[in-house]
């Protein structure tokens, strides 16, 4: 299956019928155990593949076994040891959107998918979504508020994801709590991210051959003084989400031809030649 990944288009600010018509997405809710790499960036994109004018979906998930993923134009050959990876027991995956290298482990991922012209393209709709996020985490209590523009963004060989904030991303005690990243398939945009829930991501500097030490990013646990329940956590991004983008949300569950899609995407992303090609 071609994976179809587009970049560009639609970066301009949004026009009147866009923002107004934000209101009308059904959004489908679909909250997944932890699953390998391979298949929750398959399901992500397979999500991307299907949604239809008027849809939405919000889906959250874990990872089992830890994984780092890539960013889809990120460097990685040769800077990671494999033997020390599996002794820490962990494996590799490159995403399809775009960004720098994070460690899943002891964290909630979140992926949304709608049309690419849905909230204005791409940079309105990267800024409402993180809007949403802070405002889901405030719910819990969280002294959170999203990064501001410093300097130039960093290039995707500039080393592992959480060791800097983006423009507008959400932040914790000066460090990040959530990275996103963001690709266009098709009509439509996929951003997903990862909140940190505890611990940090120390074990990418254990297994880069340079063995740089990755500084720590903050956690929900040094947030809000321990980890809500996952449901919970997510039913709160939910609503913040819900209160920036509207819409009518309803838990969902995948349809057959979304399920048929990922099932053969699983290979691309088990591709070694997909996940090692930089």
């Amino acid at each position: 299956m071609n994976p179809g990944f587009r970049e560009g288009g639609g970066w301009g600010d949004p026009s009147p019928s866009a923002v107004s018509s934000r209101e009308a997405l059904r959004w489908r809710v679909i909250r997944d155990l932890p699953l390998p790499g391979h298949v929750n960036m398959a399901r992500d994109h397979a999500l991307a593949l299907s949604v239809g004018p008027g849809e939405g979906v919000f889906r959250t998930y874990g990872w089992n076994p830890p994984a780092v993923s890539f960013g889809r134009n990120e460097p990685a050959l040769g800077k990671y040891s494999l033997p020390a990876a599996e002794t820490e027991g962990v494996s590799f995956v490159r995403r399809p959107t775009g960004g720098r290298a994070v460690l899943h482990h002891l964290e909630l991922t979140y992926a949304l998918i709608f049309a690419a012209a849905q909230f204005g393209g791409p940079r309105r709709s990267y800024r409402l979504v993180n809007q949403g996020l802070l405002a889901g985490l405030k719910l819990l209590g969280g002294a959170v508020e999203l990064a501001v523009r410093e300097g130039s963004a960093l290039p995707p060989n500039s080393g592992p994801c959480f060791q800097a904030p983006a423009e507008g991303e959400v932040t914790a005690l000066g460090r990040k709590l959530i990275g996103s990243a963001q690709v266009r398939i098709g009509d439509r945009i996929l951003q997903h991210g990862s909140l940190i829930l505890d611990g940090d991501q120390s074990a990418l500097g254990r297994i880069r051959v340079d063995g740089e030490e990755v500084p720590s990013p903050a956690n929900v646990r040094s947030l809000l003084g321990e980890v809500p329940d996952l449901q919970a956590l997510s039913r709160s991004l939910q609503d913040g989400l819900a209160s920036t983008l509207g819409g009518e949300w309803r838990e969902g569950c995948y349809r057959d031809a979304e399920k048929m899609a990922a099932s053969e995407l699983e290979a691309h992303y088990l591709d070694p030649g997909w996940t090692w090609r930089m």
